[in-house]
Parts: C-alpha cells; structure tokens; sequence
C-alpha cells in the first residue's frame, strides 16, 4: 500500500536505495548498448531480485525498479518488449518488497529518452517528448508503482515534458530529479532556483539532484534547499559514489561510504526528506546512508546521540 509520504517526511527522512545498473556491470552482466540494464531483466532476473533484496536489507526505504532503460526507443530495434520489460521490472521490485515489507515504497524510474550527459541530444519536438514519456508513465501506473521518478534530467525542457506526461497518466507521487553541472546550474545550462520553481508549478511531489559527484552535489545545497523550501516542495538528493574525469574516464572511488553518508547528513540538516546514492554505490553505501540517517532522527528527537557516533567503523565498511 503507498504511504502518506508528506507524514513520513515529518516523522524523518527516507533512504532511497542504490545504483543498480553499476552494480549488475560489477556483477557481470553485460550492459553494453542503448538498452544497457534491460537485457538483465531476461537473461538474469533472479539477480536483480537479489540486489533489490539486499537493498532492502541494507536499509533502503524506497526500491527503484529497472525501468531506467526499458522505455521504447532505448529498445527499438533490439526484439525485446518494452512494456512487458518495464512491468517485469516493477513485479521483481514488488517482489523484493515483501521479502521485508514495513511500509517500504517501490518508484518506477523514468530516464532521459536519450543519453543523460548529453543536453544535445534531447529531442526538439515537446509534444514527441510528451508522448514518449506518458507511454512509460502509463506502463509503471498499471504496474502499481507507489512513485514515478523522472531522474537523471539533464534538460528542464525534458523534465517538464515528462512530468506533464506521468501527471496525466498517473496519481502516484511524482518525482524528478535533475543532474547539476555546478553549484548553481543543470547540465543544459539552467539555473537550480528556476528549474525548482518550473517542477513545483508543474506538480512535482518532490525535487532532487543525482548522478553527479560529491563534490558538486554539496556546492549546490545552498541553492537548491533555498529554492526548494521557497517554492514549498520537498527535495533530496542521491550522488555518485564516482566522478567522470577530464579525459572522460571515470574514477570508480571517488567517494567512500563515509563521505556520501556525511554528505546525506549536510542535505538532511538542511532539510532534505530523502537522501540515497547513485552510480558506483553499493548496497553497503546504502547500509551507511541509513546509519547516518538513524543517528539524524536520534539527534532530532534529543537522545544525546552525536552525528560521529559511527566513526569507529572497520575499514571493510567504508567500500
């Protein structure tokens, strides 16, 4: 059953879980292509079960279906079947759910029609946009998702289409999270505080930044949290454990577990009411995220718990 999640986020912040398409490549699963994690759902379902599952275990209060890239045109023209993969994916989330259900939430994801890093690309046409986005949100609405999650946006143009889409299509709680370039702007080059106040307009539930690294998640905070709580919507954020380099290479650790658990701390005390990790993040990243968020509801409700409590950790955790 879906929560009331505006009375969750008053009691304390939800931890929303961790990369899945990462750590199916880390795993073994071949990724390769446009469809890159929907080929898993056929050749290796009983394995993204586990990785829900573990999730699960670790902490994570929302499960996020492998839906990123089930949507038509990331599987045109390779015979898979985009619905019946988006509704499979949902039914392995729900699944997970129950091996551990206390009121936890399964969001149904919807990506970029096009590569997420890549403005350009985005299709110029809106009303195409419209359309292509409400096929997916209608897909996970039937599949009984409690949340759409429109993530990774790297255009607000996009991001508005596909809220108006799964706002038309869907009931559920709809959220969208946004990649920052820096501290005060999007990937396509708009400002933080006016993508906020467009997404609250539009009927966002919540907002969020993600798959961007540390670093560029916290120079954003000031902005964001500012802009969000003037618009009056909830927000949260969930970073890459990596960061992409210059030469476009990745440093797959640019991150420990204790500095994106620090760096949920800093968006929770300014007031984020969900917090999680993206690419190259584990399900032991998502075990300290909830300690660190356990220790802030502790703090909050004056037990005399410090926000170090958890320093003495073995090195093993940190990874």
């Amino acid at each position: 059953m879906t929560r009331d999640l505006d009375n969750a986020f008053r009691i304390r912040p939800l931890v929303l879980d961790g990369a899945l398409g990462t750590e199916l490549e880390g795993r073994g699963v071949n990724t390769s292509g446009k469809s890159w994690t929907a080929r898993g759902l056929v050749s290796n379902a009983d394995l993204i079960f586990r990785v829900h599952k573990e999730y699960l275990y670790e902490g994570a209060d929302i499960l996020t279906a492998n839906t990123f890239r089930t949507n038509p045109r990331a599987l045109k023209g390779t015979g898979l079947d985009a619905e019946a993969l988006t509704k499979k994916a949902v039914r392995i989330a729900r699944k997970a759910r129950r091996m551990k259900d206390r009121g936890q939430q399964v969001a149904g994801s919807i990506a970029p029609v096009e590569d997420c890093f890549s403005p350009e690309l985005v299709p110029a046409s809106d009303a195409a946009l419209v359309e292509e986005h409400r096929v997916m949100a209608r897909w996970l609405d039937e599949a009984r998702v409690d949340i759409i999650l429109i993530e990774t946006m790297s255009t607000l143009r996009e991001a508005l289409c596909a809220l108006q889409a799964a706002k038309e299509e869907s009931e559920k709680y709809v959220w969208v999270s946004i990649v920052p370039k820096d501290g005060e702007t999007m990937l396509d080059g708009t400002p933080l505080d006016y993508a906020v106040q467009r997404l609250k307009e539009g009927g966002a539930h919540l907002v969020s930044l993600n798959c961007a690294p540390v670093s560029t998640i916290l120079s954003a905070l000031p902005v964001f949290s500012k802009a969000a709580k003037k618009a009056g919507v909830w927000f949260g954020c969930y970073p890459n454990v990596s960061e992409k380099l210059p030469d476009g290479s990745w440093n797959l650790h640019a991150s420990d577990n204790r500095r994106m658990a620090n760096c949920a701390l800093d968006w929770m005390k300014a007031g984020a009411v969900v917090v999680g990790s993206c690419c190259h993040s584990t399900p032991r990243t998502t075990n300290m995220i909830e300690v660190k968020r356990n220790l802030f509801y502790l703090h909050m409700e004056d037990v005399g718990i410090a926000w170090d409590d958890d320093e003495d950790l073995p090195e093993y955790m940190l990874w």
